[in-house]
């Protein structure tokens, strides 16, 4: 009578070790001591383009010190050159002299704050 017991139990602690190297299989898949290629240039340079588009970032964004009535006319004039909004598969970077535009539109709205609201 001990001998099936003595048996079933061996089974069950056979069964539990071999499903807990199973996980543990799972959790060290990875092999960490593995030698990466990447320098440590590398992983820094990937790290500043990945902050750059203000994904993952650590770093918090300073705000911008612009005025809100500079900020609103600079991105009218953009819309009113048809740079931003709109069809994206037809934006295109803009130019110098556009940039300029956008540039003194945003000093006439400081300049003169009465013609695009006040702050």
């Amino acid at each position: 009578m001990n001998r099936p017991i003595l048996l079933a139990a061996t089974i069950a602690v056979i069964a539990l070790v071999g499903a807990g190297s199973a996980f543990a299989v799972e959790a060290t898949q990875d092999d960490a001591s593995a030698p990466s290629g990447a320098t440590r240039a590398d992983v820094q340079r990937a790290a500043h383009d990945v902050s750059r588009y203000d994904e993952a970032s650590l770093l918090p964004q300073p705000a911008s010190a612009l005025p809100r009535a500079q900020v609103v006319a600079e991105t009218q004039e953009a819309l009113r050159l048809g740079l931003i909004g709109g069809n994206a598969e037809a934006a295109h970077p803009a130019t110098a002299a556009q940039m300029e535009q956008i540039h003194l539109a945003g000093e006439r709205a400081v300049s003169n704050p009465s013609t695009h609201g006040a702050e």
